[in-house]
């Protein structure tokens, strides 16, 4: 085996695991929303309860989020604790997002509830989207240079004629997008 081509596994291998990893790191990780009030913890399972409607595609988010507000409400109920801040992992967090921007009430004082919440929740959620979103774009990027990699090492072994019907492939996939 030629230098390069170690060299290019070697790189090939590095970034798998750092891919790996990094992706691990981020399904695990939890974003902190401060929720500054624990009133306003309960008002916002009440929210999901009663003034989101859920679809097939986030039902499974949406009662996960839930059961997680509802969890740190009973944590918080046996604490001394001040404040009220709430550990969300990436789909949670989006899943709220998306809760909060895609609701439908009635009543002048559900909408007084609503919009205090979101004045309250919603500078702090979409500070940990942001921080979601640059992991994801990190994340994003690392894959484009282990797709790079993958598609050197593949050339390096290939004859002339299939290397240029790969860049031809290539190309065609392009032109289609």
């Amino acid at each position: 085996m030629s230098k390069k081509l170690e060299t290019l596994k070697a790189k090939q291998a590095e970034l798998t695991e750092r891919a790996d990893l990094m992706q691990t790191e981020a399904a695990e990780r939890l974003f902190e929303v401060n929720l500054e009030e624990r009133s306003m913890l309960k008002t916002m399972m009440t929210h999901l309860d009663k003034s989101y409607t859920w679809e097939t595609k986030n039902a499974a988010i949406i009662v996960t989020l839930h059961d997680r507000l509802k969890a740190r409400h009973k944590e918080l109920a046996k604490s001394d604790e001040d404040g009220c801040t709430v550990g969300l992992k990436g789909h949670e967090l989006n899943g709220l997002y998306q809760a909060l921007l895609n609701c439908q009430g009635t009543g002048v004082e559900n909408a007084r509830r609503f919009i205090t919440m979101l004045t309250i929740v919603g500078q702090t959620v979409g500070e940990a989207m942001q921080e979601l979103s640059r992991l994801n774009e990190e994340i994003g990027a690392l894959h484009t240079e282990l797709a790079d990699v993958d598609k050197a090492v593949l050339e390096f072994g290939l004859p002339v004629a299939e290397k240029v019907e790969a860049e031809l492939q290539t190309e065609l996939d392009e032109v289609q997008k």
